[in-house]
């Protein structure tokens, strides 16, 4: 089966550079316009029948009834779709981390983890995506279709193709983009796109 992988529009604290973790950001004007294309251009790839799931903050939810939206169908919502939290780093500006943490931080920008207060970290991201979408992929029969986030989109899909967490080996999703996978078996996937957006549709895998 296809598996898609979709992160959320943009928001104002993605302009900032700020980051969001479990705090409910909205869709930024700019953002629902990516969100619209989106939704049209996987409605040009895929069936109604297509199984909608995604995080409950809103940025995610709003991205994903746009796409359930061009495709006729409905959304589900399912917790352990959420961003990764990121404690005492969320809402703050990049250079108040990097005067408050500097360790942490560069520890962040090595391996994607840090030790901060209520940041989490790898395994429990990876654990709680993987059978989330795992879970979701026995229970349909047609195309699966994931709204999440950056980070939680990243460590997810390393998790299910068994790539290495202790760096970036799989780069981050931008905004409105979406990766494809095939699922063969439980356990057994391939990353077949990444990071699609609908201006680089005809482009060559």
């Amino acid at each position: 089966m296809e598996v898609y992988v979709v992160r959320h529009g943009q928001t104002e604290w993605n302009v900032k550079g700020l980051l969001q973790g479990s705090s409910d950001v909205e869709l930024t004007d700019a953002g629902q316009a990516q969100a619209a294309a989106t939704a049209t251009a996987l409605a040009g790839l895929l069936e109604a029948t297509t199984t909608v799931v995604t995080s409950p903050l809103v940025r995610a939810r709003d991205t994903a009834d746009a796409i359930a939206g061009a495709l006729g169908t409905q959304t589900h919502v399912d917790e352990r779709l959420r961003e990764r939290a990121y404690g005492a780093w969320e809402g703050i500006t990049p250079e108040e981390r990097e005067s408050g943490w500097p360790e942490e931080v560069e520890a962040w920008r090595t391996y994607g983890s840090a030790d901060v207060p209520g940041f989490e970290h790898h395994d429990f991201v990876r654990a709680r995506m993987v059978e989330s979408i795992e879970e979701w992929a026995e229970r349909v029969t047609g195309t699966l279709l994931v709204v999440t986030h950056g980070s939680s989109a990243r460590v997810g899909m390393q998790g299910l193709v068994g790539l290495p967490l202790d760096h970036r080996t799989l780069g981050n999703l931008g905004n409105a983009a979406w990766s494809r996978l095939t699922r063969r078996a439980h356990g057994d996937w391939t990353l077949e796109r990444h990071n699609v957006m609908p201006e680089t549709l005809g482009e060559r895998p």
